[in-house]
């Protein structure tokens, strides 16, 4: 960057030349007229206009290749920023508002650093040059000259603070407008089966035109702004032609010194314009940069601590010791003393009603939420003491919501494994029960997937999750619901499989069919955030409690769809 600014330095000082040459030559046809000389003059003003050309060239592109650079290095870092952050953020903000930040205005920030800080260090030293040679010429016609500067200032200052806010509230509902087109896109299926699509687009529309009118409300102040600017410059060219015309008569200055004059003026008339250009880019640019700041400044909530032990393995042995967990401070418990042992090679089963804490005990395992100390041990140490990145690379975790990236088939059960063969991404398949579907498809395990794979069905979909799990070989196996669009048939051959490939392993295993889970080696029953039964399949019938309930209920249920 400050290679082009020393470009901007000398092509500027090589710029003031030409005036100078302009004067000689009209000095010197008042005293003679000689053909060669002219011709040299031309030739000079000719290599004087090549020279800063190349020079103007390198400053653009030196200047404006760092700039993008500088956004590559940005647009990264954010990324960076974005995935160390846990999910508390994402739930605190919606993904259209942090796409916008991402885009308008990183963009915004990028003009700043490039256009922007170019076209400042090239006014203030055109500023700098023109008027050390404006005062060489006359001091009284430079004094003259300065005379809009303070009407200047006033309206600079008025006018930026009205920029920055009004160009805010763009930015606002430019993320307000990207957030409802990527929930709309995201719940499209949603939307055209309710027959919603006619509100859809009265509710797009509506923000399209608060859109355009804070837009309309921004271009307003920023086209009033740079007319204005020249205006006043213009009013400073016509106080140059009044007084200088009268020096020229007076005899205080040449005519020559007067057109060079008048010259370097004009090489102000840009400068006076760029200022608005370029301060309408530093506010929006500082309005941009807060935003940016929002994520940048963020803290995940969840990190390893200065004394974590250099654990490399995990082995799989999970100890509970009376956990007790809440989202929020005054809220009531998820968990509420939970304690037993999911010891490595065993199958453990969570059950319970819908908002008993099944889902949230998973997610302590892993941190996706974060535990208090010594409520969790893994291996005898607290999971605290062990690396987030070792405890998530031993941790396979097939959530409720199944998410699958808008690439190939073979690269979504591939995710995050490298150097994964063919055979490696077919046997895991097998396993889960979905190479026969996807051999189906046209071009097998190269068909690329929809968004979120819209082309796959519910059990499609949770089967390649589960092969994506198997895949990575895990010591600790977390599935949360993970053949509920399945048919039993399917399911029990996926679980035979997966007994058997997760022997040795530790499993836990949260679902709301009995018959997913009855043949586990410990089940434990979860009500209202707390333990209230455990025990084998055969010991729970027995106890005639709330899992027998579930069990006979399902029973039932699957008699009837049965008959029907």
């Amino acid at each position: 960057m400050s290679v082009g600014f020393i470009f901007i330095i000398i092509g500027n000082s090589i710029g003031i030349i030409n005036p100078k040459i302009v004067q000689r030559a009209i000095d010197y046809l008042q005293k003679d007229i000689s053909v060669s000389q002219l011709l040299v003059y031309a030739g000079l003003i000719v290599a004087v206009s090549i020279v800063h050309g190349i020079f103007r060239f390198l400053m653009r592109h030196t200047i404006i290749v760092v700039s993008r650079l500088i956004e590559y290095d940005m647009r990264n870092d954010l990324f960076a920023k974005l995935q160390s952050l846990s999910s508390a953020f994402y739930q605190r903000n919606r993904t259209g508002d942090i796409m916008a930040r991402l885009t308008n205005d990183l963009n915004a920030v990028r003009s700043v650093l490039g256009p922007g800080l170019m076209y400042t260090v090239n006014t203030l030293t055109t500023l700098l040059f023109v008027f050390t040679m404006m005062i060489t010429i006359s001091p009284k016609l430079t004094l003259i000259a300065l005379i809009p500067v303070p009407v200047m200032i006033i309206l600079v200052n008025r006018f930026s603070k009205q920029i920055h806010k009004r160009y805010s509230a763009v930015q606002a509902q430019f993320a307000r407008i990207s957030t409802k087109v990527q929930e709309h896109l995201s719940g499209v299926r949603i939307v055209k089966s309710y027959v919603l699509e006619h509100s859809e687009i009265d509710d797009f529309n509506r923000l399209n035109e608060d859109y355009i009118d804070k837009n309309m409300h921004y271009v307003k102040i920023q086209a009033a702004f740079r007319p204005l600017m020249m205006l006043i410059a213009g009013g400073g060219v016509a106080l140059i032609l009044l007084f200088g015309g009268r020096l020229i008569v007076e005899g205080v200055i040449t005519l020559g010194e007067f057109v060079a004059f008048d010259l370097y003026l004009s090489m102000l008339i840009w400068p006076s314009i760029a200022l608005g250009w370029v301060l309408n880019i530093f506010y929006q640019g500082k309005a941009s940069m807060q935003r940016l700041d929002y994520i940048l400044s963020q803290e995940p909530d969840i990190v390893d601590h200065d004394q974590v032990r250099d654990v490399k393995t995990i082995e799989g042995d999970l100890v509970f010791k009376n956990l007790t967990f809440q989202y929020e401070r005054h809220s009531p418990p998820a968990l509420n003393d939970v304690h037993f042992d999911a010891t490595q090679g065993k199958i453990i089963a969570v059950v319970g009603r819908t908002g008993s804490g099944k889902t949230t005990l998973l997610n302590l395992i892993p941190r996706v939420v974060d535990p208090d100390r010594g409520q969790i041990f893994l291996d005898g140490y607290d999971i605290h003491d062990i690396p987030i990145k070792v405890l998530r690379q031993h941790i396979g975790y097939i959530p409720q919501d199944t998410f699958l990236f808008s690439d190939t088939i073979a690269e979504n059960i591939a995710f995050g494994i490298n150097n994964v063969s063919p055979e490696q991404i077919e046997r895991a398949a097998r396993i889960a029960q979905i190479h026969a579907s996807i051999v189906e498809f046209p071009k097998g395990y190269e068909t690329i997937l929809g968004e979120r794979g819209i082309n796959l069905s519910g059990g499609q979909k949770q089967r390649i999750a589960i092969a994506r799990a198997i895949l990575k070989e895990p010591r600790i196996l977390l599935l949360d619901d993970a053949l509920s669009a399945v048919d039993t048939v399917t399911e029990e051959m996926i679980l035979k499989n997966l007994k058997e490939e997760m022997q040795g392993k530790t499993c836990l295993w949260v679902s709301h069919r009995i018959s997913a889970i009855k043949d586990a080696d410990f089940i434990i029953v979860l009500e209202e955030g707390k333990i209230v039964e455990q025990g084998t399949h055969f010991t729970l019938i027995e106890d005639n409690g709330i899992y027998a309930d579930l069990f006979e209920k399902q029973k039932l249920e699957e008699s009837l769809n049965l008959v029907s």
